[in-house]
């Protein structure tokens, strides 16, 4: 593993994903050119969305936008008529054209209603998906008598985004090193279709879903969906399903089948699905675009050599979607749902219900991450509106950010800069003022958590000059110490930097904490007797680059036992916590000149559980140091930590037994310094035996 230490390895199960940095989603490409945007660079940008993803959004696409609002009130107003209107250009397997509501995917049938047709009409297709049977069949469109306008905006929207297909296709050939028009062939007697979906709202979101998952069996598909959202991607990295978020006017590509075949898998079909909601519907509108019937599907001899043989033997299209066709009226006899996993679901058939490896977690429609709060207040009843942000964000995420935070932008900047200065000095200066198990503020190097070693340096210095903490974490041992700062002679303005930061940072600590008693229903100064001889520490974190980033962690996963950490990152970013509802490591994504805050163990204790320490860990970069600074806000080291009595009463009864804030430090910190035997102390051990 080159240079990283056998300490620093975490275990198989808490290696960081990487590509869990990247939440932003599927990629948005600008189709128009410009004197910056010449056509090499879009085509290398549709390349890598291909390689990587297989979806990206594009905008300026040369669809009028009058279109894409004509054909979704023409789809609305379709959908919106009684059943047996629509019924009246029902499809089935002699005319697959028309309206259906009994479509299967993955033998599971989806909550949704469509409306096909075929943008060739008519369209020719083999009768069977039978290899020795010749025979043809014509396929024709059924259009409905209402709405009037209906065919004519289906019409005319299917042929401007047919051109579209078109461009795309050019645009992909180019990005294999291919001639534009090295595909367009094998579409002169296309059978492409389009289709109207509509979602309902779906009274169990977590069971169902819109489309289960798949991959198309065509070359594209261009999808226009409207701002409810639901579309999600199976990402290639980790597997994560990652929703597609509505981007206003775009139109959603994703490659199929068929070019993944032809690029001889240079470029992935992707599987995907669409979740329902269960308050608003939803409409979207895709096309398929499929080669003709007769083409004979396999990988281009262009992209095939020696090196790179054909991963694929030919296929009739034809006869393939023949034989893909037909699981859209029945459930085959694969893949039958076993018996006994049906409930009962109130208004839910149990046609529609997926196996449970399948279902969706409705939860991961948020990837936006924590909140971010503005602490400025203005205006009648300013404070409670903030207090009541605050508390959500307590009780969802146990994170958030703020801005509008009172500390001074000139102050941070001069102690990152004096951050950076201490880390940049040769290890022999940083040495100096190294600290121990006996005097802990000072610089270290070789952290431990979960007993694995961090791929870090930090600086830590006390808030409070001298600070009294327990000589040592017995019960039985009532001795108490006096904890001084450890400050190194460089940089000059180092001390005094840090603890100006420190007292300013403090007064936005303490402001938090009123802000959290009140979001609790309690007096503002409720908590602030916790801290009258507070124990808490500002620390400076330094994260080298690392050479193997998927092995080791920065900080592993943890859950911070104080009260509340006031933290600073750098624009690299590498934070990462895990979310409640599914235990997705979310990235937190840096904000200019905010502040992340995050309940700690204490505060867990105190609310009686009503707001969570959630855990946390930071991944490091192979290229880019990263800096962060944490206020670490504690108690006094007397405090008796325990579930307020005006939170709890019959029906809530206290979750956790008392323990001494001090006697918990003492002990937190000694696998500061060394590997223990077991895990060290956390607040689930004083959880009460009602809570388990």
């Amino acid at each position: 593993m080159g240079e990283v230490d056998q300490a620093f390895i975490q275990s198989i199960e808490h290696r960081p994903n990487l590509d869990t940095i990247e939440i932003e989603g599927i990629p948005l490409i600008d189709l128009s050119l410009s004197h910056t945007t010449d056509i090499n660079v879009l085509v290398s940008k549709i390349g890598t969305a291909c390689k990587n993803w297989g979806f990206f959004q594009v905008i300026n696409h040369g669809v009028p936008l009058e279109l894409l609002e004509k054909i979704k009130v023409a789809a609305k107003a379709f959908f919106d008529q009684p059943m047996e209107e629509k019924r009246k250009v029902k499809r089935d397997e002699v005319n697959p054209m028309g309206y259906y509501e009994s479509e299967h995917t993955k033998n599971v049938r989806d909550w949704k209603e469509v409306f096909d047709f075929l943008i060739n009409d008519p369209s020719f297709l083999p009768a069977s998906p039978e290899l020795e049977d010749d025979e043809m069949r014509t396929l024709s469109n059924q259009w409905p008598e209402n709405p009037p306008k209906f065919r004519e905006a289906c019409q005319e929207y299917a042929r401007e985004v047919e051109k579209l297909g078109y461009k795309l296709l050019e645009l992909i050939s180019l990005s294999l090193g291919l001639p534009s028009n090295r595909l367009n062939g094998y579409f002169e007697d296309q059978l492409s279709r389009m289709r109207l979906n509509h979602y309902p709202p779906c009274p169990c979101p977590e069971l169902a879903l819109g489309v289960g998952r798949h991959k198309d069996a065509g070359a594209l598909t261009i999808v226009a969906q409207d701002d409810v959202g639901g579309l999600q991607v199976k990402r290639k990295s980790d597997g994560v399903w990652v929703p597609v978020k509505p981007t206003s006017n775009a139109l959603v590509i994703n490659v199929g089948d068929i070019i993944q075949v032809w690029s001889n898998e240079a470029y992935e079909s992707v599987e995907h699905r669409v979740v329902v909601n269960p308050e608003r519907e939803r409409f979207s509108t895709p096309i398929f675009f499929f080669p003709s019937h007769y083409v004979m599907v396999k990988p281009l001899e262009e992209l095939v050599n020696e090196g790179n043989p054909p991963k694929y033997k030919p296929y009739n299209f034809g006869k393939f979607n023949a034989a893909r066709n037909r699981s859209n009226y029945k459930k085959l006899e694969k893949h039958v749902i076993s018996k006994g996993l049906i409930i009962a679901m109130g208004g839910i058939d149990q046609a529609f219900v997926q196996e449970p490896e399948q279902r969706p977690k409705p939860s991961t429609i948020e990837v936006d991450g924590i909140p971010v709060i503005d602490m400025s207040v203005s205006g009648t009843g300013g404070i409670e509106k903030l207090a009541s942000e605050i508390g959500n964000a307590c009780r969802k995420w146990g994170f958030f950010q703020v801005i509008n935070h009172g500390v001074p932008l000139e102050l941070r900047q001069r102690v990152e800069k004096v951050a950076k200065a201490f880390f940049d000095l040769p290890i022999e200066e940083k040495r100096k003022a190294k600290r121990d198990e006996l005097n802990f503020t000072g610089y270290h190097d070789e952290e431990h958590t979960k007993n694995v070693r961090d791929w870090k340096e930090v600086f830590d210095m006390l808030i409070e000059d001298p600070t009294f903490l327990p000589a040592s974490p017995d019960p039985d041992d009532e001795e108490i110490r006096t904890y001084s700062n450890k400050w190194p002679e460089n940089p000059p303005e180092f001390r005094e930097t840090c603890q100006e930061y420190c007292r300013e940072v403090e007064k936005l600590a303490f402001k938090l904490l009123e802000l959290i008693s009140l979001s609790l229903g309690l007096p503002a100064n409720r908590l602030s007797d916790f801290f009258k001889h507070q124990t808490g520490m500002l620390r400076l974190n330094y994260y080298p680059p690392c050479p193997s980033p998927e092995l080791a962690l920065g900080v592993g996963r943890h859950r911070d036992g104080g009260a509340l950490t006031v933290l600073a990152q750098d624009d690299v970013g590498g934070l990462q916590i895990r979310r409640q509802s599914d235990g997705e490591w979310i990235p937190i994504k840096p904000i200019p000149n905010a502040y992340i805050i995050n309940i700690a163990d204490a505060l867990q204790v105190w609310s009686n559980n009503l707001y969570v320490s959630a855990e946390h860990r930071v991944v490091v970069n192979s290229e880019r140091e990263r800096f962060s600074i944490p206020l670490f806000f504690f108690p006094s080291h007397y405090v008796k930590v325990k579930p307020l009595e005006e939170l709890m009463n019959e029906q809530n009864p206290a979750k956790y037994k008392e323990y001494s804030w001090g006697k918990f430090y003492v002990n937190r910190t000694g696998s500061n310094y060394k590997k223990l035997e077991a895990e060290n102390l956390q607040i689930d051990h004083f959880k009460t035996p009602e809570s388990e």
